[in-house]
C-alpha cells in the first residue's frame, strides 16, 4: 500500500495517546521543540516567565509538549515539572493542589538534578509550608485579595508561623538563589470548563513573578481567550499580560500526513481477512480522497484506531479501498456519512438509456445540497470514487445498468448489494457469501472442479452465484468455454424455473446467462462446434431446448450458430423426443416447451406413442400451468393466477378431442392410483375443465 521508507507508526495505533520521545517523532518536530526548549532557556526568568504553546485541538500540542520537555530534562540546569490541572475540582482545591504538587516533584530526590538538588529541596519545603498557609481560604466566601485573606485567616487562628507574604519572600529568595530554573509545563487548559480556565490563569497570575520559575502552559487560544472573556475584560488582552512568549504549533502540511497514513494502514490491517485491493484504483481514492480529509495527527490515529475493527465486520466483502475511504468518512464527517442509507438509491442506481433530463426530483437536489454542504470540498471525490453513478446528479457522467455486475465483481459499494452489506453488516436472503463465489471463479475452465465447487453452493444461494458470475467469464480462453458451459447446464435441474414475480425472468436465466455469455465469446468459427457438443453433453430435453433459445436466434435475431446448425440441431431434438421412453418423458421438465419446439415446424404433432401414457399426459399437463402475475395501478400488491397453455397442449395432442380422450384417460388412471395427483397437476385438470368449457382469460 505505501512503498516509501519504514518509519515507526507502532504509537499511531494506540488511540490518542502522544508521543513522549523524539523516537516516535513522525512529523519531523523534534528540531522544533528543540528551539522551543532553547528559548525557555534563554528567555529571563529574573522575576519568573510564562511561555504558552498554542495550536487547535488535535494540532499535536502535547507532543510537541513532550519532545520539549524531553530536550529541557537533559539540561543539568533545568528541572522540568508537570502539573496536571484535572486532578482538582474546583477553586478551593486549585492554590493548594498546585503547591503540593511542585513540591512533591521538588522532594522527589531521584528526579532531581545533581546541581539543584540541595536548594530543589529546601524550596520544596517552604512551598509545602505555604501551601499550608494558603488552604484556609475556602472557609473565606467571596475571598478578593488571596494574599491578604490567607495572611489574615492564619493570623486568625494564630499560628505561630511566618506570614504568607514573610514565606512569600523566602521563596522568593530560594529561587533566585537557584542555579538554575523550574519549568512547570501544564497542558489541557482548553479541556476545562470556563470557571477553572479562570481560575488556572489567576493561579499563574498570582505565582507567575516567582524567580526561574518558567510556566509553559499548552492551549487552544480560541478556547482560552473565550472562556477568560468576562465583561469589559478581553480574553486576548488578558492573555497579552500575562504571556512573555508564545509559539503556534505550524499546521501541518498534507503530504506529511501521506507516509504516516498510508504505513499507518499498512500496520492496522496487517493479518485481517479483507475485501480485494485495486492496485489501480488505489492511488487516486488515497491522494484525492482520503488524504486531504486528514490535516491533524490526532485525526489520523482516530481513523487509523477505528479501521481495524471495520475492515474485521465487513470481512471480503467490500473492496478494502473502498472501506478505508468509507471509514475515513465516517470518522471525518460523520454527518455525511449518516445520509448514506437514505441514499442508497441515488448513489448506487445507474441511468436507463431513455433517461437524459437533467432536472432533479426534490429528494436529488436535497441529497446533492446536503452532501455537498456536509463534506466539504470533497463531494464531488467521494462520488466520483465510489458511487460513479450519482455522478449525473453533480453535473458529471452517466452510466448505464451494464456496469452494474462489474461493480458487483469487484465488490464495490457502487453495487446496491454492496453498499447495503456495508451499511448493514448483514448480508439480505439469497445473497451469498463471498467465499462461494470466489470458490466458483477460482475453478472457471474445469469442468469437474467446477461442478464440485457449484455443488457447494447451497440451493437458495446458487441462482445468486450464478448471476454473480456472469462479470468473471468476459475473458475465458476459448478452450475453456465448452467445459465450463458445460458444467454450468449441468445446474439446471437445481434451479427454479419459470417467473415469480411482476419483472422476473424465469429462474432458468441464472444458469442461460453465464452460458450465453460465454458463449459469445467465441469466434463464428468456433461457435457452431462448441454448442453441438454442448447439445450432445446435455442430458435433458429441456436443457437442450434451453441451449437453442439462447443460440438458435429467430426472426428479427441474429443467433449464434449458423440456422444450418440450428435445424440440424433441432431435428435431433425431434427425433429424441420421439425415442424416449414414457418413464424418461415423465420426469422431464417443462415437457410442453419441450414438445412445441421439437414441433414448431411440423404441420401437426410427430407420432409419438408416449403421448398415450398417462403419465406423460400428466407430465404435459402440469407443464403447461403458468403462472400469470398481475397488478393494480397505485399498488405493491401483485396476485398470481394460473393460465393454461391451452394453444400447446391442443397442438402436442392434435385436436381438443384428442386431448379430452387424455384427459378422461388420466382421471381414470388417478382413480386406480396410477397416477398420484399433486397440486399442479390438480390445478390444471381444472382448468382443463374451463378451456374445454369455452373459458378463456381476459388477459
Amino acid at each position: 500500500m505505501n512503498d516509501s521508507a519504514s518509519i515507526n507508526v507502532s504509537s499511531l495505533l494506540n488511540g490518542d495517546d502522544p508521543i513522549e520521545d523524539a523516537s516516535e517523532d513522525l512529523l519531523q518536530r523534534a528540531d522544533l521543540a528543540d528551539a522551543f526548549a532553547a528559548e525557555i532557556r534563554r528567555t529571563s526568568a529574573k522575576h519568573g516567565a510564562v511561555v504558552a504553546l498554542t495550536g487547535k485541538w488535535g494540532s499535536g500540542k502535547t507532543s510537541l509538549l513532550n519532545l520539549t520537555a524531553s530536550a529541557l530534562e537533559a539540561a543539568d540546569d533545568v528541572q522540568v515539572v508537570k502539573f496536571n490541572p484535572w486532578f482538582f475540582s474546583g477553586t478551593d482545591q486549585l492554590i493548594r493542589f498546585f503547591f503540593d504538587e511542585l513540591a512533591g516533584q521538588l522532594r522527589d530526590g531521584r528526579g532531581l538534578k545533581d546541581k539543584l538538588k540541595s536548594t530543589g529541596r529546601t524550596v520544596a519545603e517552604h512551598l509545602g509550608k505555604y501551601s499550608t498557609a494558603l488552604s484556609p481560604l475556602k472557609f473565606i466566601p467571596g475571598a478578593g485579595a488571596v494574599l491578604d485573606g490567607a495572611s489574615a485567616v492564619s493570623q486568625f487562628l494564630g499560628q505561630e508561623q511566618d506570614t504568607v507574604h514573610q514565606q512569600r519572600a523566602q521563596i522568593t529568595q530560594l529561587l533566585a538563589d537557584l542555579p538554575g530554573r523550574i519549568v512547570v509545563f501544564v497542558d489541557d487548559i482548553d479541556r476545562l470548563s470556563q470557571q477553572e480556565i479562570q481560575d488556572l490563569f489567576r493561579l499563574v497570575r498570582l505565582t507567575g513573578s516567582f524567580p526561574n520559575i518558567v510556566y509553559v502552559l499548552c492551549f487552544d487560544r480560541g478556547v482560552v481567550e473565550t472562556a477568560l472573556t468576562d465583561g469589559a475584560i478581553e480574553g486576548s488582552a488578558y492573555l497579552e499580560k500575562i504571556v512573555k512568549i508564545s509559539m503556534e504549533v505550524p499546521p501541518l502540511p498534507t503530504q506529511a500526513l501521506s507516509p504516516v497514513i498510508a504505513q499507518g494502514l499498512d500496520e492496522a490491517i496487517e493479518g485481517i481477512n479483507t475485501g480485494p485491493f485495486d492496485e489501480a484504483r488505489w492511488p487516486d481514492m488515497f491522494l484525492q480522497l482520503i488524504l486531504p480529509m486528514f490535516s491533524t495527527i490526532r485525526d489520523v490515529k482516530r481513523y487509523l484506531a477505528s479501521v481495524p475493527l471495520t475492515v474485521r465486520s465487513l470481512r471480503a466483502e467490500v473492496s478494502l479501498i473502498d472501506v478505508l475511504a468509507l471509514e475515513a468518512l465516517r470518522i471525518r464527517y460523520p454527518a455525511a456519512h449518516d445520509l448514506l442509507p437514505a441514499a442508497a438509491d441515488l448513489l448506487t442506481g445507474t441511468a436507463a438509456g431513455h433517461q437524459r433530463s437533467d432536472e432533479q426530483t426534490p429528494h436529488e437536489k436535497a441529497f446533492v445540497d446536503d452532501f455537498t454542504r456536509l463534506l466539504d470540498g470533497h463531494a464531488k471525490p467521494a462520488v466520483h470514487l465510489l458511487f460513479p453513478a450519482a455522478e449525473k446528479l453533480f453535473g458529471g457522467s452517466r452510466y448505464g445498468s451494464d456496469w452494474g455486475p462489474a461493480w458487483d465483481r469487484d465488490r464495490r459499494v457502487a453495487s446496491r448489494q454492496v453498499l447495503d452489506f456495508y451499511l448493514h453488516r448483514q448480508l439480505p436472503s439469497g445473497r451469498a457469501p463471498i467465499g462461494y463465489i470466489a470458490g466458483v471463479v477460482d475453478t472457471i475452465g474445469d469442468e469437474a472442479a467446477l461442478t464440485q465447487a457449484l455443488e457447494q453452493v447451497p440451493d437458495p444461494l446458487l441462482d445468486d452465484v450464478l448471476k454473480r458470475l456472469v462479470p468473471s467469464l468476459q475473458d475465458v480462453p476459448a478452450d475453456q468455454v465448452q467445459p465450463t458451459a458445460t458444467a454450468l447446464l449441468g445446474q439446471l435441474p437445481r434451479i427454479r424455473l419459470g417467473s415469480t414475480g411482476m419483472l422476473s425472468l424465469g429462474g432458468e436465466w441464472a444458469v442461460l446467462t453465464p452460458v450465453r455469455a460465454l458463449l459469445r465469446t467465441l469466434g463464428e468459427d468456433a461457435a457452431d462446434p462448441t454448442v453441438r457438443s454442448l447439445f450432445h453433453r446435455t442430458p435433458s430435453l429441456y436443457g437442450k431446448v434451453f441451449l437453442l433459445d439462447i443460440t438458435a436466434g429467430g426472426p428479427n435475431e441474429q443467433g449464434l450458430i449458423s440456422q444450418e446448425t440450428a435445424g440440424s440441431l433441432r431435428q435431433e431434438l425431434t427425433s429424441q423426443l420421439r425415442t424416449t421412453s414414457p418413464a424418461d418423458l415423465a420426469g422431464e421438465r417443462m415437457l410442453l416447451r419441450t414438445v412445441a419446439v421439437a414441433t414448431a415446424d411440423t404441420d401437426g404433432t410427430p407420432a409419438m406413442e408416449s403421448l398415450s401414457d398417462v403419465r406423460v399426459v400428466a407430465r404435459l399437463l402440469e407443464s403447461g400451468l403458468r403462472p400469470v402475475h398481475s397488478q393494480t395501478v397505485g399498488s405493491v400488491a401483485v396476485r398470481t393466477e394460473n393460465r393454461l397453455a391451452w394453444d400447446p397442449l391442443v397442438k402436442a395432442f392434435g385436436t381438443e378431442e384428442d386431448l379430452a380422450e387424455a384427459v378422461a384417460t388420466l382421471r381414470r388412471a388417478l382413480g386406480d392410483g396410477t397416477v398420484e395427483l399433486n397440486k399442479d397437476l390438480s390445478a390444471a385438470l381444472a382448468l382443463h375443465e374451463k378451456y374445454a368449457g369455452g373459458w378463456r382469460p381476459r388477459f
